[in-house]
């Protein structure tokens, strides 16, 4: 299966998406004229599960690697300093192709290390986990974050083609492909009922590495993914639905200092807050809510996330990167599949919604 994502004006990127099709790699690369040399960046994790496969992957050709530590504390300044010394160290030059093999913290750190160094490295997108497969390795945003806010340092920056194998899932550990289902699930709420009730007949089914439904549920969210951002690239208006969850989300991030939370627990935990929040507003039928409720505390993506106060994550919230001026902005649901922008949320509503999950009972 391939999807093709406008990249510019002029020019598209391929998502090329098949069960083992890691195995026809550098037939691939060689195909998109991205002849090497190669400069590989994983973590720790993967490499050690799935390194040999990705050597066997590029038949002979010549790489160099680089690995980080797992986790979203490698999104850091001082990790994209060591890859900005390990290219130029490994004699990196314009023609060079950069490889992101990972999840979502390495597609973030390589895909921003790679549109800075020299100006800008042609990036290859190998996504490793659910997160990355079904949302963060397509467009086009890549940033690490600042021990105040999350991803505040970043750009645009379109990546050549992704390569995603749903082989490469098997090897997951349970939290990580839970946590994955965070940001799927969210994709249903704002823009597609039918991959919602999927989720909620399926869900079981999908947590079971079903390859059918699994393999609907991830090209259904590259589908809808794909079809956002090439509709505003950078963030100004209908790509914001996108961000159903991640207010309070980031915020737990944030709070917890990247250490306690997977980025799709976080999206969980944001999803109840502001579906909560659109409850209290009579925006969003509260049956559909309780939907919401039961796939997430199936799915096992609401990870604890430790002994935060009401004020921790309101605090954290102040740093929002996507604030309209002192303002906050949420995704609320108005219809499931449907969501609006809402910017006059009161502090006594925030807190309502903080508290919520706060003293969530499963």
């Amino acid at each position: 299966m391939e999807f093709k994502c406008k990249a510019t004006a002029d020019r598209t990127y391929k998502v090329h998406f098949e069960w083992g099709i890691l195995d026809r790699l550098r037939a691939i690369l060689e195909s998109e004229n991205l002849d090497g040399p190669y400069y590989v960046i994983s973590d720790k994790n993967v490499f050690h599960h799935q390194g040999r496969r990705l050597k066997s992957a590029l038949k002979g050709a010549g790489f160099h690697h680089h690995l980080v530590s797992p986790g979203e504390t490698s999104k850091s300044l001082k990790d994209w300093w060591r890859i900005q010394d390990f290219l130029l160290r490994k004699g990196a030059h314009r023609r060079s192709v950069v490889i992101a093999f990972g999840g979502g913290v390495v597609g973030d750190l390589t895909g921003f290390a790679a549109s800075t160094f020299m100006r800008g490295l042609d990036l290859v997108q190998i996504p490793t986990t659910l997160l990355s497969q079904s949302d963060s390795s397509i467009g086009a945003k890549v940033a690490i974050n600042h021990p105040h806010a999350k991803n505040l340092i970043g750009s645009f920056y379109q990546p050549r083609i992704v390569v995603t194998d749903p082989a490469l899932l098997q090897s997951l550990p349970a939290r990580e492909f839970s946590a994955g289902l965070g940001e799927a699930i969210k994709y249903g709420v704002i823009s597609d009922p039918d991959l919602f009730e999927m989720l909620n007949q399926n869900l079981e089914k999908v947590l079971s590495y079903n390859q059918e439904h699994l393999t609907a549920l991830i090209a259904r969210c590259i589908a809808l993914k794909i079809r956002v951002v090439e509709e505003d690239e950078r963030e100004e208006g209908l790509r914001k639905i996108l961000n159903f969850g991640h207010t309070v989300g980031h915020a737990l991030e944030q709070a917890t200092r990247y250490r306690l939370l997977r980025h799709g627990e976080a999206v969980a935990w944001g999803m109840l807050a502001a579906g909560r929040l659109a409850i209290r507003r009579k925006m969003w039928d509260p049956g559909e809510f309780e939907k919401l409720r039961s796939i997430i505390v199936r799915s096992g993506a609401l990870h604890p996330f430790g002994s935060l106060r009401n004020k921790d994550i309101l605090k954290a919230l102040k740093h929002d990167k996507k604030k309209t001026g002192k303002s906050l902005n949420f995704i609320l649901p108005v219809n499931t599949g449907k969501v609006a922008i809402v910017k006059d949320i009161a502090p006594a509503e925030v807190q309502a919604a903080v508290d919520y999950i706060l003293n969530f009972r499963y």
